[in-house]
């Protein structure tokens, strides 16, 4: 079936209710694997991607939250750009820029986004400050936002609840770079959300593994009764949900359409790029081993496997590479040290010994360190 674009809604104000600036939404990763060739997409595409999208409806904003830190474990964050000067407790950085461009053209073509984090154990002040303080210069920039399923989770399976002084606190220190800045947090349960702090915070859903379309929209009503008065955000478009979603005739609109229909302060929908290019197909990706010039992993394939995947990367050198394997629990599985060659590279891995489940990897050369998931499936 062909799947149409579809416009997703979020509110800046801080009123209760549907509001007249409505806001095209996507959500962008650089996990690799969402994306064909295991190549994350060039800023024409999200660019167009996000005009399409608020095409669809009358007086939209395209718009999007832009992932700037994946949690890696043992509650380190990354971001995905080099460490600007000085130390910082469980973060770590790379070794190039991957958002300038990107926030560059938007600023010229009127894309909006939200920065968000997958903070870990790192405090979330000081990824504020980093992050805000470094991109806080684009207009494209309209506000903050935090995963709490990440928060602390380490520690706390499924991420700790954010404390009402938190809230507050994080909220105040996003509006002092800008008033206009706005701060959501997410996650796919309200007893991770504080207990009675809520400003003008905007609240954000991010459930999945629903049985049906009505199950979603109930689970997410509930959300929506929980924060009667701030405005609510939906991301949605997950593969675990896609044996019912597709066949509807056009899922994001008619998912859409039910949730502004059902949830008065329904504000923002967001399709997950896991999904997108269902959605808005990717056609143009292609790679050219001449041209390299970061440290990057393209992705593994295939993906899930059983029992062997071959994970692809880039260098612009040639280097020792080291890499390492970790389960979902953190706990490190295998370690190796290899040689990478400029230009396009891959490493072949079994884990026939190993249990079905989600397995982590990072390479590090020597400089920069990244990382991606994968799935193995027996």
């Amino acid at each position: 079936m062909k799947i149409k674009f579809i416009l997703f809604l979020l509110i800046t104000g801080f009123i209760t209710g549907q509001s007249d600036s409505l806001y095209a939404g996507f959500r962008a990763s650089r996990i690799k694997s969402s994306y064909p060739n295991n190549q994350f997409p060039d800023k024409y595409y999200w660019q167009n991607a996000g005009d399409h999208f608020s095409a669809m409806f009358p007086n939209s904003q395209a718009a999007g939250i832009w992932i700037v830190s994946l949690y890696i474990e043992d509650g380190i964050t990354q971001l995905n750009f080099p460490n600007p000067g000085g130390n910082y407790e469980k973060v770590w950085f790379i070794g190039q820029d991957q958002n300038e461009s990107y926030l560059d053209y938007f600023d010229q073509h009127g894309l909006k986004v939200w920065l968000q984090v997958e903070p870990g154990g790192a405090s979330v002040d000081t990824l504020m400050h980093i992050i805000l303080t470094k991109y806080g210069h684009h207009p494209c920039v309209i506000g903050f936002g935090v995963d709490v399923e990440w928060l602390d989770t380490h520690l706390y399976s499924g991420g700790r609840q954010v404390t009402d002084i938190e809230a507050a606190r994080w909220e105040n220190k996003v509006k002092s770079f800008n008033p206009n800045y706005s701060l959501f947090l997410k996650h796919y349960t309200p007893n991770r959300m504080p207990d009675n702090y809520r400003g003008e915070l905007i609240f954000v859903d991010d459930s999945q593994m629903f049985n049906s379309f009505t199950q979603m929209i109930n689970e997410f009503k509930v959300w929506g009764n929980k924060f009667p008065s701030n405005p609510v955000a939906f991301q949605y478009g997950y593969p675990a949900d896609k044996f019912w979603w597709q066949q509807l005739t056009d899922p994001p609109k008619t998912i859409g359409d039910k949730l502004i229909e059902q949830i008065p302060n329904c504000s923002g929908l967001f399709w997950v790029d896991f999904t997108i290019n269902d959605i808005f197909p990717v056609t143009s990706i292609e790679y050219d081993n001449s041209v390299v010039q970061v440290f990057e992993i393209i992705g593994n394939y295939p993906n899930p496997f059983n029992p062997s995947t071959s994970i692809k990367y880039t260098s612009p050198r040639n280097t020792e590479i080291k890499l390492v394997i970790y389960n979902n629990c953190g706990q490190e599985i295998i370690r190796a040290t290899g040689v990478a060659h400029q230009g396009e590279n891959n490493i072949e891995i079994n884990l026939e010994q190993h249990a079905s489940g989600i397995y982590y990897y990072s390479l590090f050369d020597g400089a920069n360190y990244q990382w991606d998931k994968m799935v193995l499936l027996k």
